[in-house]
């Protein structure tokens, strides 16, 4: 055998399991359980609704929990206008807030770990 048919044989065989993976794993071999995802947001408890619900490292359903924990612990802590200043499920958020005279904007960024959940809301005042 010539070197160039090696060559060759061995390219095809390099381009042929390049596309073979490709086809496997179409998003570039991001996992799903490793990338973030959207979910399907809960119902809102009280006067407004949440806007969006993504996850990474944990589950939609999880998800809908702690947001659903976290508007709880705002409740509790001064009404509508609340702020969460614990822990909740473990999972330590922050919260940053845009608000005008008759609704409460904000995006909720939770961690515990790798897991990341964040959650956005409307709520009415």
């Amino acid at each position: 055998m010539s070197a160039r048919f090696l060559r060759r044989t061995l390219g095809a065989c390099v381009v042929a399991a390049s596309l073979s993976a490709l086809a496997v794993a179409p998003d570039g071999g991001a996992t799903s359980a490793t990338a973030a995802r959207a979910c399907q947001p809960p119902d809102y408890p009280g006067s407004g609704y949440f806007t969006s619900l993504s996850v990474k490292h944990t589950t939609c359903a999880k998800g809908k929990k702690l947001a659903v924990a976290y508007y709880h612990c705002r409740i509790e802590n001064g009404g509508k206008d609340g702020r969460c200043n614990r822990r909740v499920m473990r999972y330590r958020c922050t919260e940053e807030r845009n608000r005008i005279e008759t609704e409460l904007d904000a995006r909720v960024r939770c961690r515990r770990g790798e897991r990341r959940v964040t959650h956005t809301y409307q709520q009415n005042l």
